[in-house]
């Protein structure tokens, strides 16, 4: 990919898909171009999440940005429905905050361009 607004579309996509699949959440999205960075936040509701899939969320996502492997990785990906792929959301990010409060979670991911 070579432009980063298809990036970004593309790290959105794959969060919503990936919440919709796993817990039908209810969700709410915002995306901030700002200066040399997108800052992506997500409110998911209404999930039924165990503890130890929200334990396996957060690991899926503590994975250093890896820019060399961005577009081949996109590619090999396809649309996958396991878990570890939050682990591609994480290689594109430079930074992932992750809250819960009861049945909801937010997510804000920053990609600096």
């Amino acid at each position: 990919m070579k432009h980063e607004q298809k990036k970004i579309s593309k790290i959105v996509d794959e969060v919503l898909t990936y919440f919709l699949y796993h817990f039908n959440a209810e969700s709410r999205i915002e995306v901030f171009p700002e200066q040399g960075r997108y800052r992506m936040r997500f409110q998911f509701s209404k999930l039924d999440i165990s503890d130890q899939q929200y334990e396996e969320l957060k690991a899926g996502l503590v994975v250093k940005r890896q820019p060399e492997l961005e577009d081949y990785y996109w590619q090999l990906t396809g649309e996958i429905e396991e878990s570890n792929e939050m682990m591609l959301i994480g290689m594109m990010c430079d930074s992932i905050e992750l809250t819960r409060n009861g049945d909801s979670i937010q997510l804000e991911l920053v990609r600096r361009t």
